[in-house]
């Protein structure tokens, strides 16, 4: 069923779609059939994610609108309207998500015997304990700061928990000051487990101490507050000299850039608030009250607290991938045939043992790979230190723009160089985010070439969390490429006509419009055209355009776009054939596929690129084929059973709103049923089938 809306702006907005996918996350947190430390880890989510949105696309927005920036001239939606928006719907989600912290998780909470106490919950011996906590730890970590008239306000760090006081003393006029919480210390502290598990805020201990901080002052009034700040910065890496130190100056401009959003209790006094308000230099709706705790994003290591009595989520711990042999056999192996890879149902340890066999093997003569985002102690890069150390060829392609792991790959950088590794920062003007790793090895036969491309990250960690599809490969074509694509971001190699990839920005926008258009001349009312597709974001116009002109012409199109998505569905004469939905689960939905129906010869594609300008135009970008037909057919299987969800799906409706689809089928849970999946290939048994209907067509 489509509606007729010709009234309607032609694209949605990217921002307030992105926040409708946040409330999304939200929706889960407040979700009592999740379990309840699930919910818990929601919620934390929920705020770190809005934090992020309000760094950089709320700081762009509002630099646009400072700019002058004409969106006519771009074809735009007024930029001022849409700040607008933005800031009513990030008003109401917060008192809707301090509000389910409020009243719906610590009373489970309570009920599952874990508890967050005031301070005039505490026991004599809790306060006791806290009094001494504050004294030897806390107290020689603090420094107030004075404001004094006439002189610069203090800098306030972005993130950081502060109380603004006001201060009154005999004969003296008042003051205000402020003391920043100490970033390294935890959150959340547990004083006692007497009766459950018993823990007490950070800001609340400090609270209850702080005319310590002042002595012959009274404390009058207090609030703690948080401020957000701009950290919409890029280095220009076609001037700095060095890339490292140019890194180190974003790092540097994110801590102190200009506020953009001040969140306080919703008991702070107007004096305090409109002192900070002109502080800051901000209007009122950038003013966020909280009527509980700030900052709950510390919620997510919370839940992960393995002593906690509260329900959590059953396990699903990754599963082995079948077939897959035991120590060295993977060399044979992927030299015989391709493996798939689906995290985190399947084990990301074929990736890692391969890593850790090249860095030993003497036949193994060189190793390639690029490192976006890695772990906190990662084993990739150990592994790389290692190989280099054994004497091999090993270059690093280090992204050190990967936004907000600017510092740990800078390190990383180092400590490869170190090594010996041929550490190489990309390509100038241009971030690197491809997913690649290549290993040249001598075999009985001569040079062998092993290959490992994949839709996320090489990270151990985040790896047990994203939902991503990698691939293991000795094919010979898709290794030259990846061959010719190291020369090219490596030296001065120009390009080649690849065999098998397509890369970005060197054509993989011109690819993915072929392959609309093939779609649409090979469409037929017998036969229509289908296109499917998974990502992240869809916001690229000319690729949004390219798919109406296919609806237009018949093809029916299903997208899973997890986050921001411009394109309007379901608009008679326009877009009546697409049909977009996204997945919020226990794992967050990371993985880019493509699947053309291409007249019955369907193609499928993997790869590490959104359907956005950045991908397209401003980052070094790989996707690839899946060429085996077993295969491919598994990916197809994969985009059925994500199409079919009717538990964790929402489906994007012509306004921009997302929508539970109301459905008569069996509850379909992608992710379990992925699980599942994993767990009997595992044993070597067939999966119950029948637990859904696939949908190779949009529903009426």
């Amino acid at each position: 069923m489509t509606d007729e809306i010709p009234s309607e702006p032609r694209y949605l907005s990217r921002a307030l779609t992105w926040l409708g996918f946040n409330g999304r996350v939200l929706d889960e947190a407040q979700d009592p059939t999740v379990p309840l430390l699930e919910r818990a880890r929601f919620l934390g989510i929920f705020f770190s994610n809005l934090d992020e949105f309000f760094m950089i696309r709320v700081a762009g927005l509002r630099e646009a609108v400072q700019a002058g920036i004409d969106p006519a001239a771009v074809g735009d939606e007024d930029i001022a309207t849409v700040l607008s928006q933005v800031g009513q719907r990030c008003h109401a989600l917060l008192r809707v998500a301090v509000t389910t912290y409020e009243r719906d998780i610590l009373p489970a909470f309570r009920e599952s015997g874990i508890y967050f106490l005031a301070d005039e919950d505490l026991s004599a011996k809790e306060r006791s304990f806290t009094d001494n906590l504050f004294s030897r730890e806390i107290l020689p970590i603090l420094t107030p700061a004075a404001v004094e008239p006439g002189l610069p306000f203090p800098r306030v760090t972005n993130f950081a928990l502060c109380f603004a006081i006001r201060l009154a003393r005999e004969g003296a006029e008042e003051r205000f000051a402020l003391v920043q919480l100490p970033r390294q210390y935890p959150r959340f502290v547990q004083v006692g487990s007497r009766g459950g598990f018993r823990f007490v805020l950070l800001e609340n201990i400090v609270r209850g101490h702080l005319a310590e901080l002042f002595p012959g002052h009274e404390v009058k009034d207090a609030s703690l507050f948080r401020v957000t700040r701009d950290a919409d910065f890029a280095t220009d890496d076609q001037e700095a000299e060095d890339l490292l130190d140019a890194v180190r100056n974003v790092l540097k401009q994110r801590r102190s850039g200009d506020p953009i959003r001040l969140e306080i209790e919703d008991s702070a006094s107007n004096e305090i608030t409109e002192r900070l308000i002109a502080a800051f230099e901000l209007e009122s709706t950038s003013v966020y009250r909280a009527p509980g705790p700030l900052d709950l994003k510390f919620l997510i290591e919370f839940a992960r607290l393995p002593s906690l009595s509260a329900p959590r989520a059953p396990s699903w711990s990754p599963q082995p991938v079948p077939d897959m042999p035991p120590g060295e056999g993977i060399w044979e192996a992927i030299a015989e045939r391709d493996f798939l890879l689906f995290h985190p149902y399947e084990s990301f340890e074929p990736v890692l043992r391969l890593l850790k066999l090249a860095a030993e093997d003497p036949a193994v003569l060189a190793i390639k790979q690029v490192l976006y985002r890695t772990a906190p102690n990662s084993e990739v890069v150990r592994a790389l230190e290692r190989a280099a150390e054994n004497g091999k060829q090993v270059t690093a392609l280090v992204e050190l723009q990967a936004r907000f792991d600017e510092e740990r790959n800078a390190n990383w950088a180092r400590r490869l160089e170190d090594a010996g590794v041929q550490v190489l920062y990309g390509l100038a003007g241009l971030k690197t985010h491809a997913k690649a790793l290549l290993i040249v090895r001598r075999g009985p036969s001569g040079i062998e070439r092993y290959a490992h491309v994949g839709t996320g990250n090489y990270n151990e960690r985040t790896v047990l969390d994203y939902s991503d599809m990698s691939l293991l490969t000795s094919n010979e074509n898709l290794c030259a490429d990846l061959t010719a694509f190291f020369n090219v971001v490596t030296g001065y190699s120009e390009p080649l006509p690849w065999r098998m990839i397509a890369m970005a920005p060197l054509g993989l926008r011109t690819r993915f419009l072929s392959l609309i258009r093939r779609e649409i001349e090979k469409s037929t009312p017998e036969e229509p055209g289908l296109i499917r597709a998974k990502m992240n974001a869809l916001v690229d116009k000319p690729i949004v355009d390219a798919l109406y002109e296919a609806s237009q012409a018949g093809v029916r199109i299903q997208l899973n776009v997890r986050g921001a998505c411009v394109l309007r569905p379901g608009i008679k004469g326009m877009s009546e054939t697409i049909r977009v939905v996204s997945i919020v689960d226990r794992f967050l939905e990371h993985s880019r596929i493509f699947e053309f129906r291409n007249g019955g010869d369907t193609e499928a594609f993997l790869g590490s690129a959104d359907w956005m300008p950045r991908n397209l135009d401003r980052r070094v970008e790989l996707v690839y084929p899946i060429v085996e037909p077993e295969l491919r057919a598994r990916v197809g299987r994969i985009l059925d059973v994500l199409f079919a969800d009717n538990v964790k799906s929402r489906e994007l409706r012509t306004d921009g709103v997302l929508g539970k689809r109301t459905s008569r089928r069996k509850p379909v849970r992608a992710q379990e049923i992925f699980w599942e999946e994993a767990r009997a290939r595992a044993e070597g048994r067939e999966a119950e089938r029948g637990a859904f209907i696939p949908l190779r067509s949009a529903p009426e």
